[in-house]
């Protein structure tokens, strides 16, 4: 760490990134998303948000913090949002949550919907999809009919551009290869 007119600098790199930069960003990333970000972080930060001021043709932090807090920064205040998100994600991560949901949620929740019951289950934080879509192919394993019953599952990610692949739902064979080939009619695989 070095000192830049009186203030740490916490990465080196070809913009200077001081602790203030990070404190500003931080604060902006909570103001906007709700996105809590500790010093430890700082190289991470710097690292996809140098892209960001590349991109934009911008000299330094300031210039992009000063743009960020803007009025007019709204559309790169969601890039900023993107580019520190993480976005993972695979068919059945976290296998174990599957099996619960079929072998313990699911019953209960079969049994309201075939009686007229709503039954709503939510994806937060799904990036692209395949999370959600590992959901529907485990309640369809339960419930096969839930097409015509009052079934649904929201699905959420604060990446607008994660949200639009998912509603997509187009993936290839590789990223399909966990799901089950009973499950795969229900896709459209790209080469």
């Amino acid at each position: 760490m070095t000192m830049t007119a009186g203030r740490e600098t916490l990465v080196d790199g070809e913009f200077a990134f001081t602790q203030a930069d990070f404190r500003h960003i931080a604060s902006a990333l909570h103001s906007h998303a709700g996105i809590a970000l500790h010093e430890g972080k700082a190289a991470l930060v710097y690292s996809r948000l140098a892209k960001r001021l590349r991109t934009l043709g911008l000299r330094n932090f300031a210039e992009y913090i000063a743009l960020v807090e803007s009025p007019e920064g709204k559309e790169e205040r969601q890039a900023m949002t993107a580019a520190l998100t993480t976005n993972v994600t695979r068919f059945y991560r976290e296998p174990h949550h599957f099996d619960h949901l079929r072998d313990v949620v699911m019953p209960q929740l079969a049994a309201r919907a075939r009686a007229g019951g709503r039954v709503r289950l939510w994806s937060a934080a799904c990036s692209n999809g395949q999370e959600p879509y590992s959901m529907a192919l485990t309640v369809l394993e339960k419930l096969p009919e839930a097409n015509d019953l009052d079934v649904r599952i929201l699905a959420t990610d604060i990446d607008p551009n994660m949200v639009v692949e998912g509603r997509d739902g187009i993936y290839s064979d590789e990223l399909l290869a966990p799901v089950p080939a009973s499950g795969r009619r229900h896709f459209n695989p790209v080469s």
